[in-house]
């Protein structure tokens, strides 16, 4: 979905369409890499724009609860939530332990395998991810 649409969806379930909610929206709809609640604060606060974390969680949890957010866990960065793009069949990531920064792989480097799990197994698999935890190069080179 884009802004657009994301706004007329929180407005067809009765909510008001509040400046936090659209500004937050909005730096959703414009970073593809995972977001928490303090990365989104930094990033309005970085362009003049006042939105409490607390206002920052509810709008994030409303997303959610819509099914308009993907939601991960990454170690010790907490929670972190991106949209949802119907483009997004499955990710397949790496993933700083550190500092929480992720990055999509490219192409699925695991599909053949896929297959043979659905042969062996007889289970029909939907849906996948493939996750690789360790440091980035960032926080390697601040260990270093």
């Amino acid at each position: 979905m884009n802004y657009e649409e994301i706004l007329q969806h929180i407005h067809q379930q009765g909510y008001r369409l509040t400046s936090a909610r659209k500004h937050i929206i909005q730096v959703l709809c414009n970073h593809t890499d995972y977001l928490g609640a303090y990365d989104i604060h930094h990033l309005l606060e970085k362009n003049g724009i006042h939105v409490g974390i607390v206002s920052i969680y509810r709008v994030l949890e409303m997303l959610n609860d819509f099914g308009l957010l993907q939601k991960e866990e990454f170690g010790s960065g907490g929670e972190r939530f991106r949209l949802i793009s119907t483009a997004q069949q499955h990710a397949h990531q790496l993933i700083c332990t550190k500092c929480g920064r992720s990055k999509e792989l490219g192409d699925c480097p695991i599909s053949h395998f896929a297959k043979t799990i659905e042969l062996q197994s007889g289970y029909r698999i939907h849906n996948h991810w493939l996750r690789f935890f360790g440091l980035c190069p960032l926080c390697q080179s601040k260990n270093a």
